[in-house]
This record gives structure tokens, sequence and C-alpha cells, in this order.
């Protein structure tokens, strides 16, 4: 693990004000959450080692317990010069607010699987404060990286053995793989996919990682666009393409790759198997050629609104529009779902959740340096987050565990890369600073000692 911690977007002199408290740090690693985060995708091996106990105890319950104890333990603490905190616990309140509305107005016999699935989807989202009470410094920080890493190769091998069983010529249902999602569909396995790509190419291309690393994030990268490849989601397409173009929009260094993108633009649709096209091809969002998937979810978005209008501030409760859908399907918008089932209050507060992750994935690209690690987590969530609010538009991208896990994880650690470098920096500001010097740091992130007094301004 030493080359982990010879970082180049550390600053030396950092690095050695940091070296007694890392020293003293480094045997309070939390294992547990390293283990849990490696294994969170890879949801066939938990169902075929690690089955459900009685009360709907799981993996997710039992490593999600285990990666808190762990992160008690190590003794980090949350992030700071952030909002995002408060309206992640409004999502959670209220999340339970609505599944007791929902028990009351529309019982069924299958409340306790209601309960399960709310108690196993917010394990997800609290993975950003477990992750950000274990990160302490880059090192820890850089083997949360690892251990998100590290299944991707596994995950392909899956992929494409259950591929190669039903690879044929031309486009069928049957095509569709989910890799090692075994009860998520291949749309979702398709966004998880998309998420760690994106994040990933970032890091790839807009840090100056050792070549181990880049290596390393250059396997990861092809094995997710291989993956996505396979599910034939039309949704990964698009939403890996235009976060893609987002991201290089974004990044400094972006007329490096103006030569490689009209290369690929050249030679990438050759290469695309048959199916795939025809997938496309089939593809109508309206008028009578309107294919039997997409037209379906206008109806379903049809019931969902006159439910809506019947219970317009709290909604019709937690999970329920599929019991009251005469056709017992989800809503295939999480948008329109969370109003129909949360009401107004919910909708208000998921799109304040979703623009206040948008702003801290923007704060920690624009405050950190220039290749710096911070710098590419930002950059990549940036892209991850346009992906995520566009696949979320056509089914649901948000509530399952397994594939949305890695974007807190990924969003925590750029909430603590950028507290870490906002650290840095402040630290680096002389007691008298000139004026020049006070700029680069906004006042609020300096010692209390070393503000200018308001005279001075």
């Amino acid at each position: 693990m030493q080359w982990l911690e010879r970082s180049p977007f550390i600053p030396t002199a950092a690095r050695a004000e940091a070296a007694p408290q890392a020293a003293s740090r480094r045997a309070r690693n939390n294992w547990f959450l390293y283990l849990f985060v490696f294994l969170l995708p890879l949801q066939s091996s938990q169902e075929a080692h690690l089955p459900t106990l009685p009360g709907g105890i799981n993996f997710l319950n039992i490593g999600f317990a285990l990666s808190l104890i762990g992160a008690w333990y190590t003794g980090g603490k949350l992030s700071r010069w952030t909002g995002l905190h408060r309206w992640v616990w409004l999502y959670l309140g209220w999340s339970f607010v609505t599944l007791l509305i929902g028990l009351s107005l529309f019982p069924t016999p299958t409340d306790m699987l209601r309960f399960n699935r709310l108690k196993d989807s917010v394990i997800g989202v609290l993975l950003l404060f477990v992750v950000e009470m274990s990160v302490t410094d880059w090192t820890s920080l850089k083997r949360v990286l690892l251990a998100t890493t590290l299944p991707l190769l596994y995950i392909l091998r899956i992929t494409h053995s259950e591929y190669a069983s039903v690879a044929r010529w031309h486009y069928s249902d049957k095509l569709r793989v989910s890799g090692t999602f075994t009860s998520i569909g291949a749309n979702e396995f398709g966004a998880f996919c998309v998420t760690v790509a994106l994040v990933l190419f970032a890091l790839l291309i807009a840090t100056k990682w050792p070549r181990r690393w880049r290596l390393l994030l250059a396997v990861g990268v092809i094995s997710m666009v291989m993956c996505i490849l396979w599910t034939y989601s039309r949704t990964a397409y698009v939403t890996v393409l235009i976060g893609s173009v987002c991201m290089l929009l974004l990044w400094r260094g972006r007329k490096k790759m103006v030569i490689p993108l009209i290369f690929g633009l050249l030679i990438v649709p050759s290469f695309l198997p048959h199916a795939v096209v025809e997938r496309f091809d089939s593809t109508h969002v309206e008028g009578p050629q309107a294919d039997t998937s997409t037209e379906m979810r206008y109806v379903f978005w049809d019931v969902a609104w006159a439910h809506f209008e019947m219970h317009p501030l709290v909604g019709t409760g937690y999970r329920t529009f599929a019991t009251y859908n005469p056709y017992k399907m989800d809503t295939h918008n999480f948008f329109l779902r969370e109003l129909v089932e949360k009401g107004s209050i919910g909708f208000v507060i998921i799109v304040g959740l979703f623009l206040s992750i948008a702003r801290a994935c923007w704060r920690c690209f624009r405050d950190s340096p220039h290749a710096s690690l911070g710098y590419a987590l930002g950059l990549g969530l940036c892209a991850a987050w346009i992906a995520l609010v566009i696949g979320n538009i056509w089914g649901d991208r948000f509530t399952y565990t397994q594939m949305i896990g890695y974007f807190w994880v990924y969003l925590a650690l750029a909430l603590k890369a950028r507290e870490f470098v906002l650290n840095e920096r402040a630290a680096t500001v002389p007691a008298e600073p000139p004026a020049k010097a006070r700029s680069a740091v906004p006042l609020r992130f300096l010692p209390r000692g070393t503000r200018p007094a308001a005279s001075d301004e």
C-alpha cells in the first residue's frame, strides 16, 4: 500500500506536516468499509454465499453495520463547508414519513416488504456519511477509491459469460444482461456502469497518476464500457455519451482529446454489434411506430398524474404506485414517482437534494487545483450527475443500493477531497497575508487568528 501514499497531488510541505498524524492513524483504517465497498456491486456472489436471514437481514445490513462501527473506530468527521447533509436528512426523514402514509392509505399483506425495501435503499444514501467519517487523509481516500476499482474486472468476466450464452446477430430482449445484478434489471446495471465509467475516465484523463494507477483505471473504464454495450440499455448508451461530452467540455485539457474523439467517431460505429444498431433503429418515442416499452411509459405517467391530483401535498405513500396501477408496474420515471408517492413536499426535497449534489460536485471541481485528485473527482461527478438526472427520467436509477452506492461513495470522496484542499490552502496562508494571498482562500476558510480585521478590508 506504500504506492498509494506517493501521490503527486499532495504538496510536499503538507505531507511533511501531516506525517506524524498520518503515522498515528495508519492502524486506523476502516477495513470493514473497504470490504463492503468491494462486495457491494457483486450481488450474485452475495446471494449465493450470504442468504437473507430472518427479518429481512441481509448482506447490505450486516456490511453497513460493520462499516459504521469501523467508521466510529476510525475517528473521522463529516465534511465541512457543505449544505448537502441537510438535504440528505430531509430526504431520508420524509421517506419514512411517507412509508407510514402509504401503510395507512394502501395496506397490503406485503407491508413488511415495503419496510425492508426502504431499509435497504437508505443504506446507499447513508454510505455518504460512513465514507466521510472513514476518510481521514489522502491515503485512506485512495484506498476507498481502490476498493471501488478492484471488482470491475470480475464484473466484466461475469457479464461476458452471461452475454456469450445468449449472443445473437439480431436483437431481442433475451440479449439484455444484468451482469452481477441478479434482482435488478439491465437498465439499472447499465446505470451503475455509466457512473463508474465516467468517474474513472475523469481520473484517467485529468490527473497525472503513476503508471500502475493509470493501468488500473484504464482497465476499469474498458470493463464498464463493454458492460454498457452488452446491457442493450438505450438510456445507458445516451447518458454515457452525454456525460462524456459534458466532461470534455468542462475539462481544461479538452483540446488534447479532439483528434482521439474524431478518430473514435469514425471507427467505433463499424465495430458495434449488429444487434446494437437494431436496438436503436427500433426506438420511436412517438407516433404509430412507438415501441411498446416507450408507449407504456406514457400510460403509467397518466395514471401517476391522476393519483397525484388526488393527493397533491403528501402523496400516496412510499412504494404504493404499483399497488393501485392497473398494470402493476412502476412509473418508469423516478421524479414522477417521487411526486405521486411523496407529494409536492417530497418533490421539492428531491429537487433540492439533486441541486445540492450538483453544487457539491461543482465546488469540488472548482476549488481543487488543476490535475489534482479532487479536480478529477469533481469533474467525473459533474458528468455522472448529468447522466443520473437523465437516467432517472426513464426509470428508477436512485433507490437501489447496489446501483447507486458507488455514486454516494464517490460523492463522499469528493467532499473530503475538497475539504483537504481547502485545509492545505488555508495552512499555507501566512499570519499576515498580503492582499493577493488573502484572495486565494475565502475568509471563511482561514483560521480565526489569521482573518484580517474589518478595518483592513
